[in-house]
């Protein structure tokens, strides 16, 4: 018994070695071979994707030390109350209150300007909030944080690997359902031809 396992087992692996095992199909060496390149391409995916990561972490950074100097942080103080309007508003303050847009102002480098800054629905006129303004004294987006930077890094690192790993893994299945296919078509054809022969 323990002859037969060895021989087996041998003969398993000699597919590779220039010696067909004679239960294995074509298929199933292809298939075999697909499987060993999807896999060896995931492995070489690895430091890919850390390379992307750390390029995004780069550029990321970049762009937070360009929006030091190009994004500041002001108080502006609203002009009118902070009224509920008829339509339901979707935006939440700092607080996780419903918020609305109001009529305020803000100096900025002894310019005033005015807009319309989201505050807490309810609050009064003269409430002050935090607000961010370009060079110009226009409002602009929250800037980077480091947070974010790292964020961006980790996604894009996980984030290049996932999508190569879904479209090899994919390929993969692609190609062991043709080849399922295929031999369950021999199959048939074999069971077929041996009871011809009965």
């Amino acid at each position: 018994m323990r002859r037969k396992l060895t021989g087996q087992d041998s003969s398993g692996r000699s597919a590779f070695a220039g010696h067909p095992n004679p239960l294995l199909r074509d298929c199933d060496v292809r298939q075999a071979r697909i499987k060993h390149w999807v896999t060896a391409l995931l492995i070489l995916m690895v430091p890919v994707s850390l390379w992307i990561g750390a390029t995004a972490h780069s550029d990321q950074q970049q762009r937070l030390e360009d929006q030091k100097s190009s994004i500041h942080q002001v108080t502006a103080t609203t002009t009118a109350p902070a009224e509920s309007t008829p339509v339901a508003s979707t935006e939440f303050g700092a607080s996780g209150a419903a918020a609305t847009a109001v009529d305020s102002r803000w100096v900025y480098r002894g310019v005033e300007h005015t807009g319309r800054v989201s505050v807490d629905t309810g609050s009064p006129v003269g409430t002050t909030t935090q607000i961010w303004v370009d060079n110009s004294g226009d409002l602009s987006m929250r800037p980077l944080t480091s947070s974010d930077v790292v964020a961006a890094s980790i996604f894009n690192t996980i984030g290049s690997w996932v999508l190569v790993a879904s479209v090899l893994i994919g390929f993969y299945h692609l190609m062991r359902f043709r080849y399922d296919g295929r031999r369950d078509a021999q199959w048939d054809r074999d069971i077929a031809d041996l009871l011809r022969q009965y």
